[in-house]
């Protein structure tokens, strides 16, 4: 029981994140570094959700459903988590080299004047580098079928649909799954205390998490 109430939590925590940042992405957008860090958000929570992902295929074989909602969108979870990687929780040298060459602007804008805006386009530009650098052996895009240029309108709004179909499919996949757990842990238990967990509690030795 214990096991499924850590993943109900889990479960809680992105969902919430996911659902508040669905809200944000149906309102206007502006182009600045809030609507970046919407993005880099979204990318850093959706990683976090395909590795909870993997905890919870032993449910499949009993839960099937739950693994179908997953694989409509197992391909693109997987390139957010290769952004997450490449230019969130890292911030890759090829990547950087490689934004130069198909942005050579980037090496200009070092000479103006720094603000907001300035700021907005270098992230701009190496997102768009690192959306085209998804590609196969052969050199072809993954996910989109051609080249992304994020100042062009048309690829602009196919990467926020890609956005919208990540966020709205990892809630699908948490809603079901929160009314599996539900079941699996009988939620009338944990409606009358045990003085036991509290005692438990007083006695907490934390320790440094090393994973």
């Amino acid at each position: 029981m214990n096991k499924d109430i850590e993943r109900l939590i889990k479960v809680i925590l992105l969902k919430s994140d996911l659902t508040s940042i669905d809200k944000m992405l149906q309102s206007p957008i502006e182009k600045d570094m809030l609507k970046i860090l919407l993005i880099k958000n979204i990318f850093l929570t959706i990683s976090n959700f395909v590795d909870f992902e993997l905890t919870m295929r032993s449910l499949y074989q009993e839960f099937p459903e739950l693994s179908k909602i997953y694989k409509r969108a197992d391909q693109q979870f997987q390139f957010a988590k290769y952004i997450r990687n490449k230019f969130i929780g890292h911030i890759k040298e090829e990547l950087i080299q490689k934004a130069i060459e198909w942005r050579p602007e980037l090496k200009y804008l070092l000479s103006k004047d720094k603000n907001e805006n300035i700021d907005y386009l270098y992230n701009l530009f190496i997102l768009e580098t690192v959306i085209n650098t998804y590609v196969d052996n052969d050199g072809k895009h993954k996910i989109f079928d051609s080249d992304t240029d994020l100042v062009y309108p048309h690829d602009i709004n196919r990467f926020l649909e890609y956005l919208y179909f990540i966020v709205q499919s990892a809630i699908e996949f948490l809603n079901e799954l929160y009314k599996i757990l539900e079941i699996k842990i009988d939620m009338k238990k944990l409606e009358t205390f045990d003085i036991e967990d509290w005692i438990k509690a007083g006695k907490t030795d934390f320790q440094f998490i090393r994973k």
